[in-house]
């Protein structure tokens, strides 16, 4: 079977804004429903555990969500190498691409899984976890460590199938892994009163199903992901496959490296939040669940931008590429700024959903996003969009070095700035998140200018 008989989607012909939406639109689902293991976990901790429970799932969640973003990262390697070669109708060579993803993903879930499990109590205890919710805290992160496994397999076969243009299948992996994750809350929390750890047994088992079904869609779907062990059983096809595995390793190590540096802010944040007392440090971490989902659409825009660039780079049609970069960001900045301006009026509502009457929590986690989903949306969506961009068109130390800036320089140096220096306390370090994105997002959109003046003829 061809790779054309498959259920390749592809994203060489019609209108670029509206292949992008169309494949785009299942992708920021997808995104929203893999996020809602976390947050499900804080809602349901909250309500039934309290706030030292709450306190010790926004902690944890802090350094997962940086494991997570990493297994994302990598992944996009995959995206790319695999895109590259849908729009070259190569299918020996997605095989290889597929074949050296997974490759990837055990060696990286492997090596978190140890770092983990060796460091959680030393990292919540530099991150000043109070101590009712340190021990919690800790068993969390390393119950979610030893299931990474499932997590990165998952995150390899979903890249799989966004680069054949398929954004469908991994919308039905992550509604089949959310609802799994959500009933197994209720039982093992709720139920089994087994509080915090139960939340991350939740996680983990509801990964690891989704892993083994979306394995199990693309080899359904697609030739290619079929006999991918014995496509590297020759010495030159393993030579092949090591080739595929250093572009992979190319895009995904910068990726995961700007993942990991963008959440590593938000622990140093996270952090220096907690030194404000366990009412701030819970406060901001629901502040920053709910900001954080409402810039996740901008990620599944990102993700098909990522996707169509690799494709229609891949078969010499750049000003396609172009095409969808522009789309992208449009696309993204519209529906990031709507869900802003719904969080803006819901932002009470919202806040109350994790369960705490404590009015000096809500009035503090409803100042954060007051300050952090503004007009801050419109630079977030197009550095995402932006970085996407420069990721599929070989520019991944771009992406890299924009983190660097929206991290270090932007978010925690002027968190440092204005929290201690100018002495604006915890509003400084809101201010600080929400400037962030600003300059990263200003670099992105030069690089496209300049990208374009290269490779389109004039």
């Amino acid at each position: 079977m061809s790779a054309s008989a498959d259920h390749t989607s592809s994203l060489l012909e019609g209108s670029a804004p509206k292949r992008l939406a169309a494949f785009s639109a299942p992708l920021i689902a997808a995104n929203l429903l893999q996020y809602i293991y976390q947050f499900v976990d804080m809602g349901i901790v909250g309500n039934v555990v309290g706030e030292a429970g709450l306190v010790a799932v926004s902690n944890a969640s802090a350094i997962v969500f940086i494991i997570s973003s990493i297994a994302i990262g990598l992944m996009s390697g995959c995206t790319v190498a695999v895109g590259n070669r849908v729009g070259a109708h190569d299918e020996q060579g997605q095989r290889r691409a597929f074949a050296a993803s997974l490759g990837v993903a055990l060696l990286g879930a492997a090596a978190l899984t140890l770092v983990g499990c060796a460091f959680a109590k030393p990292i919540f205890t530099l991150m000043g976890v109070p101590g009712a919710s340190l021990a919690q805290t800790v068993a969390y992160l390393e119950v979610v460590s030893l299931g990474t496994v499932g997590l990165f397999l998952l995150n390899a076969a979903c890249a799989f199938l966004r680069a054949q243009g398929n954004s469908t299948d991994p919308l039905a992996i992550m509604a089949f892994s959310a609802a799994a994750n959500v009933i197994l809350d209720l039982i093992l929390i709720a139920g089994a009163g087994l509080g915090v750890v139960g939340a991350a047994i939740a996680t983990v088992t509801a990964q690891g199903a989704g892993a083994v079904f979306a394995l199990w869609l693309a080899q359904h779907r697609y030739a290619s992901a079929r006999s991918v062990l014995r496509s590297t059983s020759d010495a030159r096809e393993r030579r092949e496959a090591v080739a595929a595995a250093r572009d992979i390793l190319r895009v995904g190590v910068p990726m995961a490296v700007q993942q990991a540096v963008i959440n590593l802010s938000y622990v140093l944040v996270t952090a220096w939040l907690n030194s404000y007392g366990p009412t701030i440090a819970a406060a901001s971490g629901v502040g920053l669940k709910i900001s954080t989902v409402a810039g996740l659409p901008c990620w599944g825009v990102g993700q098909a931008v990522s996707a169509a660039v690799s494709q229609n780079i891949g078969a010499g049609k750049p000003e396609r590429a172009v095409a969808f970069a522009k789309a992208g960001c449009l696309m993204a900045i519209a529906v990031t700024v709507s869900i802003q301006v719904a969080v803006q009026l819901g932002a009470g509502w919202l806040v109350s959903l994790f369960g705490d009457s404590n009015r000096e929590l809500i009035d503090a986690a409803v100042l954060y996003l007051r300050i952090t989903c503004s007009v801050n949306g419109i630079f977030y969506a197009a550095m995402y969009a932006l970085d996407s961009f420069a990721l599929a068109s070989g520019a991944p130390k771009l992406a890299l070095a924009n983190s660097l800036i929206d991290a270090l320089a932007m978010r925690a140096g002027l968190a440092w700035l204005l929290s201690a220096p100018l002495g604006l306390g915890f509003v400084g370090i809101y201010a600080a998140q929400a400037t962030a994105p600003v300059l990263p997002a200003t670099i992105g959109f030069i690089y496209l200018q300049l990208w374009t003046r290269r490779n389109l003829p004039r």
